[in-house]
This record gives structure tokens, sequence and C-alpha cells, in this order.
């Protein structure tokens, strides 16, 4: 008789994330972020991600690091040849995602929020609970 075992992994999601509702394109959001938050946000190798079935989505991102902090500006929505994804489903009407990696006690995302009113193309943005998410997997690259 064969025994069945059921593995269960728990990840730890140790950043924060902002969702970010914004129509202009991706570099000029990029570049709005810079100059408003003071941060040298680069275009980056695109972000390959593999599902079940041999299907997979490109995610479009710019990333800026500091000696403890880790910035990513991911887009939501990808388009590959034969279907449409986006990176967490859940948040369809999320256009961006502003992820932040802290290795630092001192820092403060918060600090981050409140200047994101003064940038005129974005139409709005909120902190995200990761561990709510049901596709939290999506965002371990």
């Amino acid at each position: 008789m064969l025994k069945s075992h059921e593995l269960q992994l728990t990840l730890q999601c140790d950043f924060d994330l902002i969702g970010l509702v914004s129509s202009a394109k991706e570099y000029k959001l990029a570049w709005s972020l810079n100059q408003n938050l003071g941060l040298k946000l680069a275009k980056s190798k695109d972000i390959a991600i593999n599902f079940v079935g041999n299907r997979s989505i490109i995610i479009s991102n710019f990333t800026f690091t500091t000696s403890h902090c880790t910035f990513k500006l991911l887009k939501n929505h990808a388009i590959s040849e034969d279907w449409n994804q986006y990176l967490l489903p859940e948040l369809k009407n999320v256009d961006y995602f502003l992820l932040i990696k802290n290795e630092s006690d001192t820092f403060d995302p918060g600090k981050y929020l409140c200047h994101l009113s003064e940038i005129g193309i974005v139409q709005s943005f909120a902190s995200i609970n990761v561990e709510n998410l049901k596709n939290k997997e999506n965002l371990i690259f």
C-alpha cells in the first residue's frame, strides 16, 4: 500500500507591497517615482514566471537597490503571445506594484505612501497585505 504525503510550504513574505493605479506607461511612472520619491529605478531584465502546463508570463520591472532596501516597480498585467495573465489575478484593477524589501529596522515605508499622492499620474494607491493574497507565490523571485 502506498502512503501519500502532503508537502505544505509556508512562504515568508518579508516585503511591503503598494498597489498603484495609473494609466501611464511604465517608464513614465518609474521616472515620476524617481523624481518624487528620490529613487533611482532603472529598467531591469524582465521576470519570467512559469506555471504548470508549460505556461509562463513575462513581467516588466524596474529596480533600485540601496545598501538596505530593494525597490521593484512591477507591472501587473503581462501579455504573452497566446494568452493574457496577471501577476496577481485577484487584483486585476491594480496596474503596478511597488515592492519594497527592507533589511533595516529604521526604514519607514509609510514615508513613501504620503508622497505618492503628490504624483499626478498615479490615480490611486494602497498598501496591500501580502499575507491575504491568494497568489503571493508569484511575488517570490
